[in-house]
């Protein structure tokens, strides 16, 4: 797949995402990081020398391409702070991601994050840190020489999704509501990790328009969505399931509401989730995956 920066406008970016307006559980909990690993961690000790790249989004929209798996990161964090920028509507409001390619530690407003977890999004200061290792070693299968790229992809607009999240409100409304409600703190989380799925399926959608979605991506896509499934990581750690653990959905949830935004295209898609929220669906969702890992695991 070749990236490149889209400037189409949406009509319905003007009400980013339902969810800033759900009352008590309203969105998902967060955080001032998020991690697709779940472990970024403000750890301290190593004070290990950050090796990065910051990227912002660059003054032309040509071609991007990409020769390794470096590149194709940097690549990507600079096509999406364009294409989030000129789909926002009030270009006043956009703040660019500052995008950190990592193969050390790298340290953020929220603390240190760590070269071999997940990547993670700071909020405070609108930091990403994708770290090389995870893209290459840990259930993306990445190569160096930009294997897996579709994966590579929707991992990075995954994150993307939050930084979005963040300039619309949508993660303080999450962390008014998990004050309001502890006790859902995980099934919040859920819901805007799953909104954030979506919002990577919007971008995706457009290069699809262009022409840039080639045989096996999408494969690729639900493959990744599927490995990173909190019922997929439980059943492949072995253990007992709880739902009430799941912070970012099952594998199930993840594919569909990928492909919610991937279908339509339509950013306000991206909250129909707080209606499973409120009616409970949700829940009996995430317990139903529980179940499955539970009955897969036991003799």
């Amino acid at each position: 797949m070749i990236f490149r920066s889209r400037t189409r406008t949406l009509a319905t970016a003007g009400a980013v995402l339902a969810l800033a307006t759900i009352p008590l559980t309203g969105c998902g909990g967060s955080d001032s990081s998020s991690s697709a690993d779940t472990s970024a961690a403000a750890a301290a000790g190593s004070g290990a020398d950050t090796t990065a790249v910051d990227t912002a989004a660059p003054d032309d929209t040509s071609i991007i391409r990409y020769a390794d798996l470096r590149d194709q990161l940097t690549s990507l964090g600079a096509e999406l702070n364009i294409f989030w920028k000129a789909n926002l509507g009030d270009a006043g409001t956009w703040k660019d991601s500052v995008v950190k390619v990592v193969e050390t530690p790298s340290q953020t407003a929220c603390g240190q994050i760590d070269a071999d977890t997940g990547p993670a999004y700071c909020e405070p200061d609108a930091t990403m840190v994708l770290p090389i290792a995870f893209f290459r070693d840990r259930l993306i299968g990445a190569t160096d020489q930009g294997g897996n790229d579709a994966a590579v992809a929707a991992v990075v607009a995954h994150e993307f999704g939050h930084h979005v999240q963040a300039l619309s409100g949508i993660l303080e409304a999450t962390r008014e509501a998990v004050a309001d409600n502890p006790d859902a703190a995980n099934l919040l989380s859920v819901a805007k990790e799953l909104s954030a799925d979506c919002l990577m399926g919007v971008w995706m959608s457009t290069a699809r328009d262009e022409g840039r979605i080639e045989d096996g991506d999408i494969e690729e896509v639900l493959g990744a969505l599927t490995r990173i499934g909190d019922d997929s990581l439980t059943a492949d750690a072995g253990q007992v399931a709880d739902a009430a653990t799941f912070d970012h959905g099952t594998s199930a949830q993840r594919e569909y509401w990928f492909a919610q935004g991937y279908d339509t295209g339509d950013v306000e898609k991206c909250g129909d989730m707080t209606d499973d929220l409120l009616d409970g669906t949700l829940e009996k969702e995430l317990n139903a995956g529980a179940d499955a890992v539970n009955s897969s695991t036991t003799p």
